[in-house]
């Protein structure tokens, strides 16, 4: 390997560090955990009936999460308990592509995804956008102006149609029966 390889990784590297502290990662964090607890607001309310009957319960436990750049940080988990089956929605992470946060939701028959996706998404492919520059030349950028994204909490449905669905009553059912195998 040539030094000026490894002199341009450096000189790379160095730049995203700069970057990164650009962002204000305290306050990224702090939105990731002030959506999460929003979630689990949510859950509770759409439960509301079976929670208030004690038909199913629920406990919330401190774990800890890492991601780079924001560090280690205490987030929550919340656990249902419906007779004895037992379903975690256990929170991954605010640092991902695509997305502002994701919850795992693991029951004994599998695992699925809840996604903080922008409101208009309907699923993966609508988070992607391509442009081709011709014969060395950068795409045009689009005339209009982004609108700014507004945050929701999305089910990502299972394979091989993978879309973002509303998080409703019926959609947080059917995604509870799924991973307990209901």
């Amino acid at each position: 390997m040539d030094s000026r390889d490894f002199d341009e990784f450096v000189k790379h590297q160095q730049q995203g560090a700069a970057v990164a502290v650009s962002v204000d990662w305290d306050k990224q964090r702090d939105e990731w955990l002030a959506r999460l607890n929003a979630l689990y607001a949510r859950v509770e309310s759409l439960l509301d009936k079976y929670l208030s009957s004690g038909q199913i319960q629920f406990k919330y436990k401190i774990v800890e999460l890492t991601e780079e750049y924001i560090g280690s940080y205490s987030a929550t988990q919340m656990t249902l308990w419906i007779g004895r089956k037992e379903v975690l929605l256990v929170p991954i992470g605010t640092l991902l592509i695509g997305a502002k946060g994701r919850v795992d939701v693991i029951g004994p028959a599998g695992r699925a995804e809840i996604l903080l996706v922008d409101k208009r998404a309907a699923g993966p492919a609508s988070l992607i956008h391509v442009s081709v520059g011709i014969g060395g030349k950068l795409p045009t950028p689009p005339s209009e102006s982004p609108e700014a994204i507004e945050w929701e909490w999305k089910v990502v449905t299972r394979p091989p149609e993978r879309r973002f669905v509303e998080i409703t009553q019926e959609s947080l059912f059917q995604l509870i029966m799924e991973v307990a195998n209901g």
